[in-house]
């Protein structure tokens, strides 16, 4: 049966590349295939490849996601923890099992004040951050909603100082918002496969601000440098500003 997606054979034609959260098919080596959403066969993978789908059949815009699951099968892999969709099976569970949802608990300080795998991701997104400058993308953009992957991207984004600009859109954690920040980045991407200089940084999404302030309230533990910059969130009208200067450099 021939997919309904585009799935890349290579990087060598993508100018773009859109890192998005793993899925619960990460466990059989294929990004596509998870169905756990309300709505039957909908996925952020299959999401994002259906609105990018004459870039994605072009090579231009390539996928690949944030997956903690490389600390459990591969935790020295020096390709670190960002899985390009052409490597997919590097998150293949052993035992064909699904990995569980990376839930702020895996990650959150403990009483004492310790961030043992949180530590872990980050140096894990040090190698991978590194790994993707060299790939020769014009922007890479992000769109990841698990906290612990968030806080441990940016912060590794921030270690590696790159060449490459990264774009990175935060939007709240529960995958209910994951739709609508989809979106909210595809005019984005294809901006910058047409050449746009988005200015790299961080950008909280204006539409679901709201959403990602009432969350901040169920975190409750105070989270060290260097990820504690992140965990904030910011005013609105600081978020509305930095999305302006971000949609200018679209048109």
């Amino acid at each position: 049966m021939v997919p309904s997606w585009v799935e890349l054979p290579n990087l060598e034609r993508a100018r773009v590349l859109l890192l998005l959260p793993c899925n619960a098919a990460a466990c059989v080596g294929n990004y596509f295939h998870a169905e756990v959403y309300r709505t039957s066969g909908w996925n952020t993978w299959r999401e994002a490849d259906a609105q990018l789908r004459d870039l994605r059949r072009l090579g231009r815009v390539a996928l690949a996601a944030v997956d903690s699951s490389i600390l459990e099968t591969a935790p020295e892999d020096p390709r670190g923890a960002i899985v390009l969709e052409t490597e997919m099976d590097r998150a293949k569970s052993p035992d064909g099992a699904d990995w569980g949802t990376p839930c702020w608990r895996w990650f959150r300080p403990t009483r004492a004040g310790h961030c043992t795998r949180l530590e872990q991701l980050t140096a894990a997104l040090v190698r991978g951050v590194r790994r993707v400058d060299t790939l020769g993308m014009h922007r890479v953009i992000s769109v990841v909603n698990p906290r612990g992957y968030f806080l441990a991207l940016a912060a590794a984004v921030e270690q590696c100082g790159g060449t490459t600009p990264w774009v990175l859109c935060r939007p709240p954690a529960h995958p209910r918002y994951l739709h609508r920040a989809v979106d909210a980045v595809v005019p984005l991407v294809r901006a910058a496969v047409a050449g746009a200089p988005l200015p790299a940084g961080v950008y909280t999404i204006p539409i679901l601000w709201s959403e990602l302030r009432f969350e901040a309230h169920s975190y409750v533990e105070p989270v060290p440098p260097p990820w504690k910059q992140w965990s904030r969130v910011p005013p609105e009208s600081e978020v509305q500003l930095r999305w302006k200067v971000l949609r200018a450099a679209i048109r």
